[in-house]
């Protein structure tokens, strides 16, 4: 969008360019580490202001932009005299350096490297012609979470606010707990009162009166979108006893105090009094409010206020009590705020797959912004907080055991800071030989630096290399090529004593090590093992083994790369695992009743593409219902395909209908076989596969229900028509009894059923009223309006999937391939395993690794699959495991970091297991654990597994009606405008209790 304007027959032309750089998905910087960037430009839409006579541009659009990003500001001006320009922010200035681009116009650019919280507010480009003045203005907002929020005292009232500032708008919340270690009430406040925009940033408050802030430990909390944080309201309590030393509370001068004295006493009869400094306050410094307690006892609370702290009001503030010890708090005033590293260590060496994490102890205040820098590149910087509130750790995990420098960055509203660490991850020799006709040398890379050793070989390929060489050794150098790696060599002089024989060079270190041989032949020239005329003989002798082998392995590969479906049905053929054959459905009979008319299939776009086929999305007419269209997927095959692939596709119909529906798998509804290419018509899932669907939620995850039910306010909840039982599920009106999966985002279900879970049934549908069934069903497919993700849809993904693949194991059918990407969901979170292979780009997808004459996906595969071929339910199983860890860490590829090479063999051997993903449970990583047990019938059935997830998808619904009960019952707004289920309902206290 450009606008432009005519001024002294001048015609100028001003466009407002915002450059941002971002990684190709934001979304998974957390979890994926090095990713690329690109620069992104957006037309901000600059236009002359109607306010003013003169030439001032804004910009249509305000520029916002994550803390600590890149970006640039950039203004093309089509301007035909010369120019001189200035930026102005706030009351600082700088110069600009215009330039023409390659159409002769002016380009201004400004540009932010890691933006501070600092830089944001409203940016001024004055520009100077020879016969005009133009200005242009920007507004840059930084989106940040909320700064830690504060407490205020109301100039005239009694009203104690909390307030915070950040962008977008936060949200307050105040917490109220008996005690510190009881749970505690909540109210959330969307409409908070707004104080005001300075610099970007979005000032709000609540507050409460004070003779209604009688709990033991009242907590005040600010959120927005991108985090969250709480500040607890500075409490001397004279009932506890005072553990450890001085209480420090600590102020910028300028910034208000708080502080309130608290005592219960038996009898009123008892007074407080605040001393500073061993002077009693004056009247107006402080204020006293009284609440009366049903067992006659009575609870006084005594603040102490300034609105604005000077440096002399630091110093000892003490509440002192007729009836209870006096107890003291330590307030320092500082001129400005302070970031001190409390740890001082820089230097970490590790082994490789040892876990480890880079963690950092400061103390800083006003609470910090921070960041993790390694190879130019910034990752998020997650903080824990002391009970003091001053003393803060960073820990970084995601190094994926690079070698290098790891930069700690963290900033305040008054100074910054950052702290180098070098990781050093030792690894064991790579030796390499090279000659000359006087001397053998042998170089490594590893760390740390390795010793040498040197070996005559009894043979010359013989690996019998016990003699020890001494002499003729040159001096070992070391050199430091990089982080974490050294550069070593050795040198042996080629003497009489080692011509004809071959040689071992060894290098060692602490890791391991590593050999490499050379030959000397009698002109004294060098040759590697496989180099020698020995081995040239042996290839000789066996070149027409060789020949045939390879015609064999040519002939296995033909016949393998042709397409087959991925899920085969098993015929039992003998007691071990490895004595089955796949069922051939070649010589079934295509039942008729599954063709559909080609005619009325109306195709649209590719869903995916493979070596061997395409799956796409079409509309088909009249498939499920005589005039009505569905959407669907239909699968098919290349254009130039030959007869083998067909007859394999024909196979996978015949096996679909054989196996019959699922909810949990991806069904077949028809086929077009006649008159054309063969199309198989499958349902089609709107959200595509769940590896990308966790993926594009990272950012929208909630750990609790708890968490959505306090950022909606409850509202959803007020119609809401069911009531929970005292079982795990929902009591219908009717009084019948069904279970849930979950509950979806504020009253939408998906309903279940199951043995584990509901009542025997042969079918919902009977237990329910028509508008309920009606009123369900419309919440299911509205839910994806809240756009959320909680622990228990992860639960409910893990569930499903155990269903569907129990559901295959009763029909003696494995999938070969089962993984995140392999699985679709659909409206109401429903998930439903798929197999669409002929449609997966393997030889680009990096999950497919070239195993023999094949591409496996071996992070998924089972031992038994990996090494011995042998696919059974159990080897699914395996899969599963997998599949789980990618549900409970929201999308990350298995095995993070850790390469697929020998090594990687090696591990699955010896039994290696990942690491308990973020978002899981202890009990879903045992059921995780279960599943990778080397031995095959140690691992549990799909049908002990949904068991299993069943049980505790119970135990987690159960605690979220629980709590949802509790908030729902507390929360005043839906306490009046709820319909009443019980009369127990109706009698719950408010929030605040007196």
């Amino acid at each position: 969008m450009t606008f432009t304007s005519a001024t002294s027959q001048n015609i100028s032309e001003i466009t407002c360019i915002l450059v941002n750089q971002k990684s190709k998905d934001s979304r998974t910087l957390a979890s994926s580490g090095f990713l690329e960037m690109r620069n992104i430009s957006e037309d901000l839409g600059c236009y002359l202001s109607s306010q003013s006579t003169e030439n001032v541009y804004e910009t249509a659009k305000n520029v916002e932009v994550d803390v600590f990003g890149d970006i640039e500001l950039k203004v093309i001006m089509n301007i035909s005299e010369g120019i001189s320009c200035l930026w102005v922010f706030k009351e600082n200035q700088a110069d600009c350096k215009p330039s023409l681009d390659s159409e002769n116009r002016y380009v201004v650019s400004l540009v932010f490297s890691k933006i501070k919280g600092s830089q944001a507010g409203k940016y001024t480009l004055a520009v100077k012609s020879e016969n005009n003045n133009y200005t242009i203005v920007f507004t840059v907002l930084l989106r940040s979470k909320p700064r830690k929020p504060y407490f205020v005292k109301s100039e005239n009232l009694t009203v104690i606010n909390c307030q915070s500032e950040s962008y977008p708008k936060p949200v307050i919340e105040w917490l109220f707990c008996r005690t510190p270690d009881n749970s505690c009430t909540n109210i959330n406040h969307k409409n908070n009162k707004r104080n005001g925009e300075v610099h970007g940033v979005q000032k709000v408050q609540h507050g409460f009166s004070a003779n209604t802030l009688f709990q033991t430990d009242i907590q005040c909390c600010a959120t927005n979108e991108l985090g969250r944080e709480c500040t607890k309201l500075y409490t001397i309590d004279l009932n506890e006893k005072l553990e450890g030393s001085l209480p420090e509370f600590l102020l910028k001068a300028g910034e208000p105090l708080l502080i309130r004295c608290r005592a219960v006493y038996e009898i009123y009869r008892f007074g407080l009094k605040w001393h500073f400094e061993n002077r009693e306050l004056k009247q107006g410094r402080w204020f006293e409010e009284t609440d009366y307690q049903q067992d006659s006892s009575v609870v006084r609370i005594l603040y102490t206020f300034v609105s604005s702290m000077g440096r002399n009001d630091s110093g000892h503030y003490t509440c002192s009590s007729t009836e209870h010890p006096n107890k003291t708090a330590l307030v320092k005033v500082l001129e400005k705020g302070f970031i001190n590293v409390t740890d001082s260590r820089e230097d970490f060496e590790i082994d490789l797959l040892e876990k480890f994490c880079f963690e950092i102890k400061l103390k800083a205040y006003p609470p910090i912004r921070c960041m993790w820098i390694f190879s130019e590149k910034s990752f998020p910087c997650e903080q824990s907080y002391n009970a003091d509130g001053y003393s803060i750790s960073s820990r970084f995990c995601d190094h994926k055991y690079q070698s290098g420098e790891y930069v700690f960055y963290a900033e305040n509203d008054d100074t910054y800071m950052n702290k180098t660490m070098i990781l050093y991850v030792k690894r064991k020799p790579k030796v390499t030989i090279q000659s000359t006709s006087k001397q053998i040398s042998c170089f490594s890379d590893s760390y740390p630096a390795p010793s040498w050793t040197w070996r005559k070989c009894l043979e010359p390929d013989s690996s019998n290399c016990t003699e020890e060489i001494t002499e003729g050794i040159w001096s070992n150098t070391h050199e430091r090529k990089a982080f974490g790696s050294w550069h070593s060599s050795s040198a042996l002089d080629i003497e009489d004593t080692v011509i004809g024989l071959s040689v071992e060079c060894c290098a060692n270190n602490s890791v391991g090590s590593s050999c490499e041989k050379g030959f000397i032949n009698q002109q004294g020239a060098v040759f590697s093992l496989q180099d020698n005329v020995s081995f040239y003989a042996v290839i000789g002798f066996c070149l027409p083994l060789i020949a045939i082998l390879l015609i064999f392995i040519f002939h296995k590969f033909k016949k393998q790369s042709r397409y087959e479906s991925q899920m085969q049905m098993i015929q039992i053929v003998g007691p071990s695992d490895n004595e089955y054959i796949y069922i051939d459905f070649s010589e079934f009979e295509y039942d008729l009743k599954w063709e559909f008319p080609r005619e009325n299939l109306e195709f649209g776009q590719a869903l995916g593409s493979g070596a061997f086929g395409k799956v796409v999305n079409a509309t088909a007419y009249g498939i499920s219902k005589t005039g009505v269209s569905v959407q669907v997927a239909v699968k098919m095959l290349k254009e130039k395909s030959d007869p083998s692939e067909e007859d394999a596709l024909m196979s996978e119909l015949k096996m679909m209908t054989h196996i019959g529906s699922h909810e949990n798998i991806v069904n077949l509804l028809g086929a077009c076989t006649m008159s054309g290419p063969i199309y198989l018509i499958f349902e089609y899932c709107c959200y595509g596969d769940l590896l990308n669907y966790l993926r594009n939620k990272r950012e929208k995850f909630h750990r609790t229900w708890t968490d959505i039910f306090k950022q909606h306010n409850f509202s959803f909840y007020n119609n809401f028509p069911l009531a929970r039982n005292s079982r795990q599920g929902t009591a219908l009106k009717n009084g019948s009894y069904i279970s849930l999966c979950r509950m979806d985002y504020f009253g939408g279900m998906q309903l279940t059923q199951d043995s584990d879970l509901a009542s025997e049934s042969n079918g919902i549908a009977s237990y329910l009223e028509e508008e309920e069934i009606k009123y369900i069903n419309r919440r299911v497919y509205e839910e994806e309006d809240f756009n959320v993700l909680t622990f228990e849809d992860l639960l409910c993904f893990s569930y499903q999937v155990a269903k569907g693949m129990e559901f295959l194991e009763s029909k003696l059918c494995i999938h070969r391939d089962l993984a995140a990407r392999n699985v679709l969901v659909t409206l109401g979170k429903v998930v439903k395993i798929c197999d669409f292979g002929l449609a997966r780009d393997i030889m680009n997808d990096s999950n497919y690794v070239i195993r023999g004459n094949a591409r496996l996906p071996v992070k998924w595969m089972a031992p038994e699959s990996l090494f011995d071929r042998i696919y059974t339910i159990k080897s699914d199983v395996w899969s599963y495991g997998i599949l789980l860890w990618e549900i409970f860490s929201l999308g990350v590829n298995p095995y993070p970091g850790i390469q697929v090479d020998s090594n990687f063999y090696k591990l699955i051997q010896n039994g290696f297991k990942m690491d308990q993903p973020f978002y899981a449970t202890e009990e879903i990583y045992l059921v995780m654990q279960s599943c990778w047990a080397l031995d095959s019938r140690k691992r549990p059935s799909f049908s002990q597994l949904r068991s299993l997830l069943a049980r505790q998808l119970a135990d987690a619904e159960g605690a979220v009606y629980q709590n949802m009960e509790s908030n729902i019952s507390t929360h005043p707004s839906n306490y009046k405008n709820r319909a009443p289920v019980s009369r127990e309902d109706e009698l719950l206290p408010s929030p605040i209790t007196s």
